[in-house]
């Protein structure tokens, strides 16, 4: 009964149904639509196999990486960044290892997983309902914070087997617990999240800043569970150490995929707005990685106006991290993971009709992408 009247779990369910019903109902009946002379459609789900079918829509780009080494592992071998297995280092274990968890006690690791990334973002929403809330904003920007991370137009990741979903849970509750003071737990959730990626270790800083302002000082013993936040990633280098003897494989394997460091962060995102003409180029959608990058300097903005320095410190350093590397790729999927981003979107969003049209907008494009992922063109792959 309580669960019921809670409003942060009405709010994340409805948001979440509503967003997950769109986004199943295009990965389900795209692939039997069918164009019969004169340009006639025809959808007939009859005896259709759908969960073959959504496995096969789901085992594209990164999550063939994770189920691989889910099955085989990482490669024990001296590192080589021109070897496919020891590229796979580029790839966080946290997920294969709950993916590898699945393999042993489910027959479909594959669906299981995707059931577990939903759990996940779920549960995301639930928190950053809360966490909202915990900064002091009302229930309405709470509401339009978790439907714009549910309708954001690539969400799809946060039901497949992806990162998206388990980091951002990770990295929501990292804050949602500082927040009320429960800083062992804030640092496990960022211990578990910078098993996942390495955007979280940013948590660190960020949540140093959080304490100053909740503080006016620096109190170290109560904040001491803080310091867990890297162990995910130390634990990963150590491990990358005894099986390749390199601690830094996932950053070279990184290189592999073609990203590496940039003097100049900000060269991707101005060369685009310099020359916009090239809206998709193969796994590049520079257009709307580029309107991601402006949204979340607009966000940055929003945030140090507010003066919500911790928030808006960690999304000055996750969108750094990204463009640092010389590349716009994937920027649309790195800021799902940027919660404050939809904090700041929400907080502006005060008149009906702009959070209308915010709620129209990306409606649409989730509706348009999920179809483009589902017909498995790389621009809604990256």
């Amino acid at each position: 009964m309580r669960l019921r009247q809670d409003q942060s779990i009405r709010e994340s369910l409805f948001a979440f149904l509503l967003t997950r019903i769109l986004i199943f109902a295009v990965l389900i009946t795209v692939p039997y639509v069918k164009i019969l002379p004169p340009n006639d459609p025809y959808i007939n789900l009859e005896g259709a196999q759908i969960a073959r079918q959504l496995r096969k829509t789901f085992a594209q780009a990164d999550t063939n990486h994770y189920m691989g080494i889910a099955q085989e592992g990482y490669a024990r071998e001296p590192f080589d960044i021109n070897s496919r297995r020891s590229q796979t280092y580029a790839f966080f274990p946290l997920l294969p290892m709950l993916l590898w968890v699945l393999r042993q006690t489910t027959s479909d690791a594959m669906l299981w997983g995707a059931a577990l990334c939903n759990l996940f973002f779920f549960l995301s929403l639930v928190l950053l309902y809360r966490l909202t809330v915990e900064f002091g904003y009302g229930d309405s920007v709470a509401r339009r914070t978790i439907f714009y991370v549910a309708a954001f137009p690539v969400s799809y990741f946060f039901s497949a087997p992806f990162t998206e979903s388990i980091f951002l849970f990770f990295a929501v509750g990292s804050f949602y617990f500082a927040k009320r003071e429960r800083w062992w737990i804030a640092g496990i959730f960022g211990l578990f999240g910078s098993a996942t990626r390495l955007t979280a270790v940013l948590l660190l800083p960020a949540l140093l800043v959080l304490s100053w302002q909740m503080y006016r000082s620096l109190q170290i013993r109560k904040i001491l569970g803080l310091l867990l936040i890297p162990f995910g990633l130390f634990a990963y280098m150590f491990f990358s150490w005894r099986m390749t003897g390199n601690a830094f494989a996932f950053l070279h394997a990184s290189a592999a995929w073609g990203r590496k460091p940039s003097l100049f962060i900000f060269g991707p995102l101005f060369t685009y707005l310099i020359h916009p003409y090239e809206i998709v180029a193969g796994w590049h959608f520079n257009l709307l990685n580029a309107c991601c990058a402006l949204l979340c300097f607009f966000a940055i903005y929003v945030l140090v106006r507010r003066r919500e320095w911790a928030l808006a410190l960690y999304t000055l350093m996750s969108v750094v991290l990204p463009l640092s590397t010389g590349v716009l790729q994937s920027l649309e999927r790195y800021t799902m993971g940027f919660f404050p981003v939809f904090i700041a979107l929400a907080i502006t969003a005060r008149s009906e009709h702009t959070d209308q049209a915010i709620r129209l907008v990306f409606v649409f494009l989730l509706g348009i992408m999920t179809l483009v992922y589902t017909i498995g063109l790389a621009m809604a792959l990256s």
